[in-house]
């Protein structure tokens, strides 16, 4: 067994992770043109209760940009 990978190997297996990523990149565009995670929304909601909590003006609903958060408690109803 060779221990020692010569160049050629070497360069065979950046191609080869060049295009495991290529196709990775691919799926994922698929799978979610342009929407987050669903942790990322977790963290949204964080950050909005923090804001709140130091912030003395009205924040905007999440749901409805155009009027004041009601604390209505829909960001929970999304399972975070």
């Amino acid at each position: 067994m060779n221990l020692n990978p010569d160049n050629r190997q070497i360069e065979e297996l950046l191609a080869a992770i060049k295009n495991i990523n290529r196709r990775l990149d691919k799926l994922e565009n698929v799978a979610s043109p342009g929407l987050n995670h669903p942790s990322l929304d977790k963290l949204s909601i964080a950050e909005a209760i923090a804001n709140s909590i130091f912030d003395s003006k009205e924040k905007a609903c999440t749901f409805e940009p155009s009027k004041p958060c009601d604390h209505c408690s829909m960001c929970n109803t999304r399972g975070f």
